[in-house]
């Protein structure tokens, strides 16, 4: 039992990312210059960790529309 526990105190952990380095600085450029597809492009070509995705996903709403296109 108190490996399930474990598990789920593990999921809970808040992971920090900084909008301001990495690979945002870049994103934000392709993205704000219109060039959307590249910058979703270079994201998946970076291997973004699924925190990095989220906090793009909450910067930039329209990447869902983007990949499903």
């Amino acid at each position: 039992m108190a490996d399930k526990a474990e598990k789920t105190d593990k999921s809970d952990d808040v992971v920090a990312v900084d909008p301001q380095t990495g690979i945002f600085p870049k994103f934000r450029q392709l993205w704000n210059g219109g060039e959307h597809r590249n910058a979703v492009d270079f994201a998946k070509a970076e291997n973004v960790s699924e925190a990095e995705w989220t906090a793009l996903l909450a910067e930039f709403p329209g990447i869902v529309d983007v990949i499903n296109q």
